[in-house]
């Protein structure tokens, strides 16, 4: 059966930050369908910063974090910090970004064999009060198995323990969040980026900006803004939470301090609890 020509795909939809400043302004009626950042450079560019105080507000958040990237660094032998970020003294580049606000695991990378292939080692994520207690800090290995990070700033402050020797390679899982911008045309992906964000976040990032320009407007921020903000927020929380894991106790396994062939619960009928059967 002949087939027509193959139709290409429209093109997506590419967004500036422009285009959402445009919209929060005319959502609260400060400005018109038709009038743009260039009607008004002054009053755009406030809007301009604003927009990036909450670009900056939600990336220290774990609710608007979108997805995780598992990047993989290279190790230099024996130092201690490793910094990463977006200054030229990072050992762990993160290519113009701001420094991690948290590192959500990692994992040595070990090339086993041919047939095996690289192997995850994972590493015990740890926290100041354990780098704190522990007593030899500089102990040197080729298999560090802890990790405790600090978030300094501009670059965060990775301490491998032990102190690699060598020179493997890091797996980091590190959250990816809505990005700074630099100029209001920036598209909304990020400088560089390819102008759209996922579901729901332009829509939730324009209404709320326009919440956030009420008060410097001299705007009261209305029932119905506030209602469509807060939704639009709901819908974002809603995908991006996911339900921790659980473990359960294998079923006759006694718990700590349990002696064995006692019962763990107690139970009304059959007691459980010294003094056995209540009265």
């Amino acid at each position: 059966m002949p087939t027509g020509p193959s139709v290409p795909p429209p093109p997506p939809l590419s967004y500036t930050v422009s285009s959402i400043i445009t919209d929060a302004f005319i959502e609260i009626g400060a400005w018109a369908p038709g009038e743009d950042v260039n009607n008004n450079p002054e009053e755009a560019q406030w809007g301009f910063r604003k927009f990036n105080y909450l670009t900056d507000y939600w990336a220290s958040l774990r609710a608007f974090v979108y997805s995780y990237a598992f990047n993989v660094y290279t190790l230099v032998p024996g130092v201690s910090p490793h910094l990463i970020g977006p200054s030229v003294l990072a050992n762990f580049s993160t290519n113009g970004a701001p420094r991690p606000v948290r590192i959500e695991s990692a994992a040595l990378l070990l090339n086993e064999s041919d047939s095996v292939g690289v192997v995850d080692l994972p590493m015990n994520l740890r926290d100041k009060e354990w780098w704190a207690n522990n007593q030899v800090k500089n102990i040197q290995t080729n298999v560090p198995t802890d990790l405790f990070y600090d978030p300094t700033n501009p670059d965060g402050s990775l301490y491998f323990w032990p102190v690699p020797n060598a020179g493997n390679q890091v797996r980091l899982q590190i959250w990816q969040t809505v990005a700074q911008f630099t100029n209001i045309q920036d598209p909304i992906g990020g400088p560089g980026g390819p102008g759209t964000l996922p579901q729901g976040y332009r829509n939730g990032l324009m209404l709320t900006l326009a919440e956030m320009l009420c008060a410097g407007s001299n705007r009261p921020v209305s029932a119905s803004l506030a209602d469509a903000a807060r939704k639009a927020r709901v819908a974002i929380f809603g995908n991006n939470p996911k339900s921790p894991r659980i473990s359960t106790q294998d079923s006759g396994m006694p718990r700590a301090g349990q002696k064995s062939g006692t019962i763990a619960d107690f139970n009304w009928a059959t007691g459980g609890v010294p003094g056995g059967r209540p009265e």
